[in-house]
């Protein structure tokens, strides 16, 4: 007899799969509270890793949102991030996340 995938109770499949090349986008303002906060000494008010974090796994989420239930939400697995130029207070930040595969059956639970 095949194996068959049983879901545990309480989990179910999703409506739809994301596709790869979706893209999910989150635009801010940096401001006061997505500074470094050790800015002081001479060193400049810029946006700190941890809010640009933030924001990225709000574009991802953005990215898989089509294929949600109301009151559903999602998890990142892997974050890999370069932050490669300061971005000082007042200035406007895009974040993009593509989706780039998808591995089997999203379930949800």
């Amino acid at each position: 007899m095949p194996a068959r995938r049983v879901q545990p109770e309480g989990h179910r499949r999703l409506k739809d799969t994301v596709k790869p090349g979706t893209v999910g986008e989150e635009r801010f303002v940096v401001a006061e509270e997505h500074q470094i906060d050790f800015a002081h000494n001479g060193l400049p008010a810029i946006l700190c890793t941890p809010w640009l974090v933030w924001f990225l796994e709000h574009a991802a989420r953005n990215a898989v949102l089509p294929v949600l239930e109301p009151g559903e939400s999602t998890v990142d697995v892997v974050i890999n991030v370069q932050h490669l130029a300061a971005t000082p207070l007042g200035e406007e930040v895009v974040c993009r996340a593509r989706v780039i595969s998808v591995d089997g059956q999203a379930e949800c639970g």
